[in-house]
């Protein structure tokens, strides 16, 4: 559990103990004071623990998300080549949500390479060492396929540039 979701939890027990605190001192106090401290003591820091938790939680997703981009990075970049469906296996996700999480990190401009779909692996390539007229898979000329993607029209292969 991340900082944000524990101290959500803090300011709901603080808030669930004005409360009870409030509920049974409520005799040395006007109304309009038990009112007002309801609402700074126990109102308040309810908000603001649920809030709290709430956005830990988000956190705790976008977090989840960087550990798994971080591990399919340090696997290209230490590894060369890697299974993709190996990858999806170290990384629990579908395939679909591994090209998700790929093409992220190459709209980040954190990942250059290419994969080949069809043959199932997933390749570093350091751009200079690249001919971007041919496919390094197959050598078959390449097509542009979008924004810092090449890709080749025979064998599928996509060449992310940074």
């Amino acid at each position: 559990m991340n900082g944000s979701k524990m101290i959500g939890i803090a300011f709901g027990i603080i808030a669930l103990g004005f409360a009870v605190w409030l509920g049974t001192t409520t005799g040395a106090r006007s109304p309009g004071g038990t009112a007002l401290g309801f609402i700074i003591l126990v109102i308040l820091p309810g908000i603001i623990g649920t809030y709290l938790f709430i956005n830990g939680g988000k956190e705790e997703k976008e977090m989840k998300k960087v550990e798994i981009e971080q591990k399919i990075l340090n696997a290209v970049e230490t590894r060369g080549t890697v299974k993709v469906n190996q990858l999806i296996v170290e990384t629990g996700l579908s395939r679909d949500k591994f090209r998700d999480y790929l093409e992220d990190l190459v709209g980040k401009g954190l990942f250059t390479g290419y994969v080949d779909w069809k043959g199932g692996k997933l390749v570093s390539a350091d751009i200079a060492k690249l001919d971007m007229h041919k496919c390094p898979n197959c050598g078959a000329p390449l097509e542009l396929a979008g924004k810092g993607v090449v890709r080749c029209p025979y064998c599928g292969t996509e060449i992310f540039l940074k």
